[in-house]
């Protein structure tokens, strides 16, 4: 529980926690995949290569058997002449030549097999028995062995026992372990049995083939008859007799001619692969015994480099992960330490990011962001000081005002009485433009109105510079009932004449206003004079200080205040879209176009 709290409470355990799962969990469901597809994929691969090994086993045993089979086969050999194996065994001829001529012939077939023992014949009509042994052939009257054949059995096999002298006495063969072939000698194509023929063959032959076949001291591996008997044993203990265990009888008694099977016991838990081994004569079967400890050794020790491995790279991830959260959270914890001392009005707080990624970016952003709250701070504190001087001025300047208007009307009342009217109409324009500035009630006016203003100081500037001046005011319909923030014309205008038409104002200067609506959102007010303009360089300056109007009045640049007092009061009332550009004008002088956009509705800012 506390563990969960510990992980909830802090963005730096949570991203430990996430990170490592999402390695951990990863690698070992890959580590875990990888070592079973790789275990099937060695088993697989296994039982094909010992399902090939085996199958190449039985046909080396086959040719094998073959070999031994036509060996026994040489006794019906060169039937048509007179003195040979089989026609005296057939007419029981007896005597010292014929006893020759037997013992002759049972050298040449046991020289024809390297692997053979010894050969026992025994002759029925003759009843005498014959045996080569280490090249001496010896002979016995009477029976001496009963190979006792199954009836109807022309053909038995022994599977591998210790040698015998066959009941003949002072034998100097040494025992060793064989494996019998007995046939019986018949009179064909008649069933007569004439006698029988038994070699015993070493397993020298047997044990090469089946060496080659299975890895000595991991797998085991045997060669069964079909009662049990034991042909060959990778164990020595189980060398000869027959086994009676149950996984003998059933890989005798499995169907098919090759396959495999697990097999699960106490004593073995591993594959079995079984081939059949089958001539008209003999049935033997081949069992290769493969443990599980064995056949997944190759997949556990590939599974385990890889988890080395794996693992190397995970504690180097795990460090790796710790360093980044770590990394990625100290500055976070560092910004929230300034944070806590910002709560309690350290407001000056100073610190410095090296970093430049994200953590990096929100640092520098935060610590702009509070240089520039201190700096609106300070702006604002400045902007109520200049706010209340202004009120201060502004009463002083409204001493009575309903005196001044008054005492204006009265002063044209007497111009018009001795019939001058040119001074009541100057003197009823600055009564305008005193009762227009004076009413601090109204923010917004209509267009139409600061047109009217605009007219009215146009008309005194007119009477001051005698005339010489001339003026153009166009403003579109739609536009007249348009709500502009009060006072933003007519600071343009005075500039035209402070500046445009400074030192040289003549007949020819003209000034042009116009207003318009610029697809149905923005209204366009342009004023433009053909005075002595203003340098390129210089132009550019006044351009990047209205782009930036809150910094350019921290400056307080005097050429400019005016200017700069309408884009900021713009931007105040309508957003950052308002705009205020200025270029040269189509005439020389200077053009200047405020761009406001509109509410819904088109009829105010």
């Amino acid at each position: 529980m506390k563990l969960i709290q510990l992980i909830r409470g802090s963005l730096r355990n949570k991203l430990i926690v996430f990170l490592l799962f999402s390695i951990i969990i990863p690698i070992t469901c890959s580590i875990i995949i990888s070592y079973v597809y790789t275990k099937e994929a060695f088993k697989k691969e296994s039982i094909q290569n010992n399902t090939k090994l085996i199958y190449q086993g039985s046909s080396n045993l086959l040719n094998y058997l073959d070999r031994l089979n036509q060996a026994s086969l040489l006794i019906y050999s060169n039937p048509s002449i007179t003195n040979s194996l089989y026609n005296i065994i057939l007419t029981g001829a007896s005597g010292f030549a014929y006893d020759k001529e037997i013992e002759s012939n049972l050298l040449f077939i046991y020289n024809t097999t390297e692997e053979i023992h010894s050969i026992y014949l025994y002759l029925e009509k003759q009843d005498k028995s014959f045996r080569v042994a280490n090249s001496l052939p010896r002979k016995m009257a009477s029976q001496t062995y009963d190979p006792k054949f199954e009836t109807g059995d022309h053909v038995r096999m022994d599977a591998t026992h210790t040698s015998h002298h066959y009941g003949f006495n002072n034998s100097f063969d040494t025992p060793e372990n064989v494996i019998s072939f007995h046939r019986q000698i018949l009179n064909a194509p008649s069933p007569d049995i004439m006698g029988f023929i038994s070699i015993d063959v070493t397993t020298e032959a047997i044990d090469k083939i089946s060496s080659m076949l299975f890895n000595k001291g991991h797998e085991q591996f045997y060669i069964v008859d079909q009662t049990g008997g034991v042909i060959y044993s990778s164990e020595p203990n189980e060398a000869s007799g027959r086994m009676n265990e149950d996984w003998v009888s059933e890989a005798i008694n499995m169907p098919g001619q090759s396959g495999h099977y697990e097999y699960n016991s106490s004593s073995f838990k591993g594959i079995h692969m079984y081939q059949k081994v089958e001539t008209p004569d003999v049935s033997w079967t081949i069992v290769k015994r493969v443990p599980y400890e064995y056949l997944y050794q190759n997949a556990r020790m590939s599974t385990l480099i890889n988890s080395l491995i794996i693992t190397l790279f995970l504690v180097i991830a795990v460090i790796a992960t710790v360093y980044i959260s770590f990394r990625f959270t100290a500055p976070i914890k560092q910004l929230i330490r300034y944070i806590s001392k910002i709560e309690i009005g350290q407001l000056d707080v100073h610190f410095d990011s090296n970093r430049t990624d994200e953590i990096g970016i929100l640092s520098k952003r935060f610590r702009q962001m509070m240089q520039r709250i201190n700096h609106l701070i300070i702006r604002e504190y400045r902007w109520e000081l200049s706010n209340k001087t202004q009120q201060l001025k502004t009463l002083q300047a409204q001493v009575n005002p309903h005196f001044m208007n008054n005492a204006l009307q009265s002063i044209g009342t007497l111009a018009l009485q001795h019939g001058d009217k040119k001074v009541y109409g100057l003197i009823s324009s600055l009564g305008k433009m005193m009762r227009y500035t004076m009413n601090t009630n109204e923010t917004f006016v209509p267009l139409k109105k600061e047109i009217d203003h605009v007219r009215s100081y146009l008309a005194l500037q007119q009477q001051r510079f005698d005339g010489k001046q001339q003026f153009d005011i166009q403003a579109d319909d739609d536009t007249l009932s348009i709500q502009i923030p009060k006072m933003i014309i007519q600071p343009l205008v005075e500039n035209c004449f402070k500046h445009g038409f400074a030192d040289s104002l003549t007949s020819d200067n003209l000034l042009m206003i116009a207003c318009k609506l610029v697809d149905q959102n923005k209204l366009e007010i342009t004023v433009e004079d053909n005075g002595v303009g203003i340098e390129e360089d210089r132009l550019k300056l006044i351009q990047s200080a209205l782009n930036r109007p809150q910094h350019a009045l921290d400056g307080q640049q005097s050429e400019q205040i005016g200017m700069m007092n309408v884009q900021s009061r713009l931007q105040l009332n309508s957003g950052k879209d308002a705009q205020m550009l200025v270029q040269p004008g189509s005439s020389g002088g200077l053009k200047v176009t405020l761009q406001i956009p509109l509410s819904e509705g088109g009829d105010s800012v």
